[in-house]
């Protein structure tokens, strides 16, 4: 009875080292998947959880086992149980797919669908920028009309002759003379 109960604890402490062996193999894989890409039995056994359980990688002491004895050492060992070793399973299989798929290379045809995305990206471009044009040229009415006020103010004549051939040639370079209401001093 002893001699069966010391075999048992060996098995056990074997099931429990491959479990977590698989764990530190699996989260290797998604580390580098490049490394594995070739391996085909691991391939195979990443497709499934039975796969999984029966892997078998000396180096790494993984030994094969069966999907329920993996499930409950999992749950025993493992935080998350056997939920967590299978989404390694799961990540390192997609990390091992990405690493192997070709991005296709972008292609020089454009599509009715990128050439309408752009257009609408340039057309909120352009309403931001009318938008800006309309707040510089309010800040710039308010700058002329304070301007004037300062002008009207000063008691040399010169001086607001000068203001007034001034506001002339900025309202004419900006054209905005036909906006700005006119005034006396024009």
């Amino acid at each position: 009875m002893k001699e069966a109960s010391r075999q048992m604890s060996a098995q056990l402490e074997i099931s429990n080292r491959s479990v977590l062996a698989r764990v530190g193999y699996l989260e290797s894989i998604i580390q580098s998947p490049v490394e594995h890409r070739e391996n085909m039995a691991l391939l195979t056994a990443l497709k499934s959880q039975s796969g999984l359980a029966k892997l078998l990688v000396s180096e790494a002491s993984i030994s094969p086992m069966s999907l329920n004895t993996l499930k409950s050492r999992a749950n025993d060992l493992l935080p998350g149980g056997f939920t967590t070793i299978d989404h390694l399973r799961r990540q390192a299989a997609k990390s091992i797919h990405d690493s192997t798929v070709v991005k296709p290379a972008s292609s020089s045809s454009v599509t009715k669908q990128d050439l309408k995305d752009k257009v609408k990206a340039q057309e909120r471009t352009i309403s931001q920028l009318w938008d800006e044009i309309a707040l510089v040229t309010n800040v710039f009415r308010e700058s002329i009309t304070l301007a004037q006020q300062f002008a009207e103010k000063c008691p040399d004549p010169a001086d607001l002759s000068l203001f007034k051939k001034r506001r002339r040639e900025l309202l004419s370079m900006l054209s905005l003379s036909k906006q700005l209401p006119s005034d006396s001093l024009t």
